[in-house]
C-alpha cells in the first residue's frame, strides 16, 4: 500500500520586497527559460499584430487576462511575459505566491494601479495558485485589483468550466476577466514538420445570469493561417474597459497595430528595444531593466 504523503507551506508575511520578486515564474524546467519580445512572437506568426494591440490597451487601461493552452510549453508564459511590457510605468506588479499567499498585498497596494500576476492556476507546484487562495485572489477583483495569469485548458469553454465548476471561482469574479487568450501547438505540413503555436481565440469573459459566458473576438481560420476579428465586440469591450469614442478607440486601435507591424518588420526583436518604443508611443521614460521582470 502506497503511503500517503503530504507536504506542509510554511507561511509568513510578505513585504513589497517580496512581492517584487518572480519566485517560480517559469514553472519547472531543464533549460533556462528564453524570454521573447512581442515583435519575436509577432514574427514567429503565433498572433497577429492587431491582437496584441488589442491586448496592449486593455492592459494599459487596467484589464485582466488569462491565457490558456493545453500542453506544457505551448507558449503561455511566454506570451504573458512579453504582454507586460504594455503595462504603464505607474503600474505596480505583485508576484503572487502561489499554495503560501498570504494577502499581504491588501494592505500595501492600490488596487487601482496593482497587477497581480499568478505564474499559472494548477496545483501541479506549490508556487502555483490553486484551492482557496486562487479563489480568494480572484475575489480580490472586486477591489479593483488587475489580474494576469495561466492555465491549462484548450478552449475557452473549457478553461470556464475549469476555474468555475472544479476551482469553485464565483461567476461574478471570473467575469471581471477581461480577456481569455487560446494557444496551441501545431506541426506545419507533416506530423514531422516543425512546431508552430498559434493563438486560436480569444475571448471577452463576462457573467450573465449565474454562468460565465465568452463573447469571441478574434478567432484563427487555420486553413488559411489568418486570425479573424469581430471589431464590434473588439469595440465594445475597449469602450467598456478605457471609455471614449468609437471612432477615437478604433483610430488608436489601428495607429498601434501599425506601430508593432513596424516593429516586426524591422526586425526590432531585442526586448529593451522593443520596451523603449512602447515607451515612447506612450510619452513615458524608456525602461531597460524593470523591478521584477520575470526572467528568472
Amino acid at each position: 500500500m502506497e503511503a500517503t504523503r503530504s507536504q506542509r507551506i510554511r507561511e509568513r508575511p510578505l513585504t513589497p520586497d517580496d512581492y517584487d520578486v518572480p519566485v517560480g515564474w517559469w514553472g519547472w524546467n531543464w533549460d533556462p527559460p528564453v524570454p521573447m519580445s512581442v515583435s519575436e512572437i509577432l514574427a514567429a506568426g503565433n498572433m497577429d499584430a492587431r491582437t496584441a494591440a488589442l491586448c496592449w490597451m486593455v492592459l494599459e487601461a487596467h484589464g485582466s487576462i488569462l491565457i490558456a493552452a493545453e500542453p506544457p510549453h505551448s507558449g503561455k508564459t511566454t506570451t504573458l511575459t512579453a504582454f507586460l511590457d504594455f503595462l504603464p510605468d505607474a503600474t505596480r506588479r505583485v508576484f503572487l505566491r502561489g499554495w503560501s499567499e498570504t494577502f499581504d498585498y491588501e494592505r500595501q497596494t492600490d488596487p487601482r494601479t496593482t497587477l497581480l500576476l499568478a505564474n499559472e492556476l494548477s496545483s501541479h507546484l506549490p508556487v502555483y495558485l490553486w484551492g482557496p487562495k486562487a479563489v480568494q485572489v480572484f475575489r480580490s477583483l472586486r477591489r479593483g485589483y488587475a489580474l494576469a495569469s495561466t492555465l491549462h485548458a484548450d478552449s475557452a469553454e473549457e478553461a470556464i468550466a475549469q476555474l468555475t465548476d472544479e476551482l469553485g471561482v464565483d461567476p461574478g469574479d471570473l467575469g471581471r476577466i477581461d480577456l481569455l487568450l487560446v494557444m496551441r501547438m501545431y506541426r506545419l505540413g507533416s506530423a514531422y514538420g516543425r512546431i508552430v503555436r498559434r493563438v486560436v481565440s480569444l475571448d471577452r469573459l463576462m457573467t450573465v445570469g449565474p454562468r460565465v459566458r465568452g463573447a469571441r473576438l478574434v478567432e484563427w481560420d487555420e486553413r488559411r493561417d489568418a486570425h479573424e476579428h469581430d471589431e464590434d465586440a473588439e469595440m465594445e469591450l475597449l469602450c467598456r474597459r478605457r471609455g471614449g469614442t468609437l471612432e477615437g478607440l478604433r483610430d488608436e486601435l489601428e495607429r498601434r497595430t501599425r506601430r508593432l507591424v513596424a516593429l516586426a518588420a524591422a526586425g526590432a526583436d531585442d526586448i529593451p528595444l522593443v520596451r523603449r518604443a512602447i515607451a515612447e508611443y506612450r510619452g513615458e521614460g524608456v525602461p531597460i531593466e524593470i523591478r521584477g521582470d520575470p526572467t528568472a
